[in-house]
């Protein structure tokens, strides 16, 4: 997935929300990549709360193609395909993924985009025991 597949599936999901209030960040690979570090993006990831969940649900459910309870995460997921590809939303169950407080929007591409900050991603990373992203983070902020 490269930037502009990002930012076409973003606005698809933007224009879907418009008009409704409420929590949820880009999170992930995706997250990362368009605050600056260099990585290979698979899908795109997003998290939100259960509000979120049913908000998602009913504005992407023609994308829909999994929506269920993750014993994992403690919460539910919905699987998306858009443009061929893979969008996860997640609303955690554990409070310390949460992190609502920390997400920031941004500008990017012409779109505003609310993200976890690369700090607070990082803290992300080290909660779920994902090395290499923490390393990866830690490298970029240390540049």
């Amino acid at each position: 997935m490269n930037e502009e597949n990002i930012k076409e599936i973003l606005h698809i999901i933007l224009d879907s929300l418009q008009g409704k209030e409420f929590i949820w960040r880009l999170e992930g690979s995706a997250n990362l990549r368009i605050q600056g570090i260099e990585v290979s993006i698979r899908d795109l990831d997003i998290t939100t709360n259960e509000k979120g969940i049913e908000i998602f649900r009913n504005t992407l459910k023609k994308y829909i193609i999994k929506d269920f309870f993750s014993q994992k995460i403690k919460g539910h997921s919905i699987i998306c395909n858009i443009n061929g590809f893979e969008i996860e939303i997640n609303a955690y169950g554990d409070k310390e993924l949460k992190m609502f407080d920390k997400t920031k929007k941004i500008l990017w591409n012409d779109l505003e985009i609310p993200i976890l900050p690369l700090k607070y991603a990082k803290k992300f990373y080290e909660f779920i025991n994902y090395k290499d992203k923490v390393d990866l983070i830690s490298k970029y902020l240390s540049d």
